[in-house]
């Protein structure tokens, strides 16, 4: 990373943050903002989107309490102007929520540039576009960064913290300090296609794609397969811990490596990362090291990994999702 020596101050608390875009994605970040006790300026240039926040953002802050005072209280705290130059007076960051178009971000990224002092950090919420990229037009690059939210923002807790290679270090630290300041996590990633969340998501849906199109299973059962099996674990422990916690690294070596003598796909080979923990005996929960080190005896651990993941698949059986949200 280059400018090795940049130093920007702590988020402040209940300080100012410009949000640009006042489509789906800027209303939910600007009302998750001012709920966690930050002053927001809504910025677009369609005065529609701007007249309508408040409708649109009453249910998202709802989710938040009950009480409708603290909604309206809540809401209130969000501001809306169609003139950017006047939106970004006094914002200590400025967060980009437009349309997922490159030459419109440039273009956003180039006025920012231009109009905001060198210490505002300039943040875009892009999905899929590189961070060097959108800021192509920016002269101060070493203030750009990725804060990527997953859809439903104001829920899920984890947001992508994306940077380029001139992004300095202390950068991304503020980064995960901002993000920690609004109770949600923060995960970083160099930029490359797919990020982080999407480049591990795309990679199971291109296989369970490519399951459908060859007709080995069917919807319903792809779908019962994952939510009933893999998806239980993943919500608990990730996948990394659940390799720790439910098979030997030798076991997972030897299926990456069958895999991989079926099908000639180098996708399934055995990654070094797994092959050094296999050959090393570092094989999981079993031998008290994996991925992860493990303190307690290996009785004790499984009960309690069988004690969570039982309670969470009773708690899914008795509530039924599926069929409340009356789909077919």
């Amino acid at each position: 990373m280059t400018e090795t020596g940049f130093d920007i101050a702590p988020p402040p608390k209940g300080g100012r943050i410009c949000v640009v875009g006042a489509g789906f994605m800027g209303c939910v970040i600007a009302t998750l903002y001012a709920h966690h006790g930050y002053e927001v300026v809504l910025c677009d240039m369609q005065q529609d989107l701007l007249d309508s926040f408040a409708e649109r953002a009453r249910p998202i802050a709802a989710t938040f309490t009950k009480e409708a005072s603290e909604v309206e209280a809540m809401l209130g705290k969000v501001s809306t102007e169609a003139d950017l130059k006047a939106a970004v007076q006094g914002a200590f960051l400025v967060h980009e929520a437009v349309q997922e178009v490159l030459e419109t971000k440039q273009d956003v990224f180039g006025q920012l540039d231009e109009i905001c002092p060198d210490n505002v950090v300039l943040a875009s919420n892009t999905s899929s576009l590189l961070i060097s990229d959108i800021a192509e037009k920016v002269t101060h690059k070493g203030r750009v960064l990725g804060i990527h939210y997953i859809t439903p923002g104001h829920i899920i807790p984890v947001i992508e913290i994306i940077h380029s290679d001139f992004t300095p270090e202390g950068l991304v630290a503020w980064g995960r300090a901002f993000v920690e300041s609004i109770e949600h996590v923060g995960v970083a990633c160099p930029e490359r296609p797919g990020f982080l969340i999407n480049k591990i998501q795309f990679a199971m849906l291109t296989e369970i794609y490519r399951l459908v199109d060859e007709g080995l299973a069917t919807r319903d059962d792809i779908d019962a397969a994952v939510r009933l099996s893999i998806g239980p674990r993943l919500a608990l422990w990730g996948p990394l811990l659940t390799e720790d916690l439910i098979v030997s690294k030798k076991t997972a070596l030897a299926v990456t490596d069958s895999l991989y003598k079926q099908t000639g796909d180098e996708n399934y080979k055995g990654r070094p990362a797994l092959r050094e923990l296999a050959e090393a005996g570092h094989l999981g929960a079993m031998t008290g090291q994996g991925w992860y080190t493990f303190e307690g005896e290996y009785d004790e651990t499984v009960e309690e990994r069988d004690r969570q993941l039982s309670n969470l698949l009773e708690w899914l059986q008795d509530r039924d999702p599926v069929t409340r949200l009356k789909v077919r």
